[in-house]
């Protein structure tokens, strides 16, 4: 696995240190890991960033990984105590620890580069992008622009939410292994929601993508894109994060 770009511009241009969004590889790695972190949620990008490096992590071990319902288990029994601890030593106030015991939340994306395919595990609205052979569009796993104006479902730092992440909500998320002959020049593009909503739109109205511009563009490039794309009112005021992969 190869990162071709790795792209993000804030929601607040004057303060990147506010991004809730991460992306996250390990060099001569085979594992990768984007989130959305909440932004109603306490410190939600601490979150974001310790479940893409749990992720991350643990499937650049693992010789023959099978994505199902006990890895994203897995990654949360990693990811919830390293949290907590961080919690510890930064919730001092009464306020902080009340905010706090209401649970953080954010979406994963993770990737796994195998030898003849890719394995996919997608939670909330933070979606990989791929063209097939035939130059059609392909989403995972939220499929429609229109599904983006739904609550997406999330993984929350506290066990509780686990009974609907498990149950109810099931059905929202999953995973999915793609073979690499279905695509296209072995790239795979991950972007955080209002990107992705973005570029479905676009694809379902047959405008132009904008997926080889931003293959091309780099950090200062990006960031003026989509505050240009915000002015004109095209692409929602979000975080926004965007990365490319070869998976050859």
């Amino acid at each position: 696995m190869k990162i071709l770009r790795s792209l993000t511009a804030p929601k607040e241009p004057d303060h990147s240190e506010s991004n809730e969004d991460f992306f996250f590889w390990e060099a001569q790695g085979k594992a990768c890991a984007m989130s959305d972190g909440a932004s109603d949620s306490f410190d939600s990008r601490s979150w974001a960033r310790i479940l893409c490096q749990s992720f991350t992590q643990i499937y650049n071990q693992v010789a023959a990984p099978q994505l199902d319902d006990k890895c994203v288990a897995l990654v949360l029994s990693v990811a919830r105590p390293f949290f907590e601890k961080q919690l510890k030593a930064i919730t001092t106030s009464w306020s902080k620890q009340l905010a706090a015991r209401r649970g953080s939340f954010a979406s994963l994306l993770g990737v796994i580069d195998e030898p003849r395919q890719v394995s996919i595990l997608a939670v909330g609205d933070t979606v990989a992008i791929w063209m097939d052979p035939q130059g059609q569009l392909r989403s995972f796993t939220l499929r429609k622009s229109l599904e983006f104006s739904k609550n997406p479902v999330l993984l929350g730092s506290e066990s509780k939410t686990d009974s609907l992440l498990f149950g109810s909500e099931h059905s929202r998320w999953g995973f999915i292994t793609i073979p690499k002959v279905e695509l296209q020049s072995k790239k795979l593009f991950l972007m955080t929601d209002a990107l992705g909503h973005y570029v479905l739109n676009q694809y379902e109205k047959n405008r132009p993508l904008p997926l080889d511009l931003l293959s091309s563009m780099g950090q200062p490039d990006f960031q003026s894109w989509v505050l240009a794309q915000r002015q004109s009112g095209g692409l929602h005021k979000d975080d926004t994060t965007f990365a490319l992969l070869s998976v050859d």
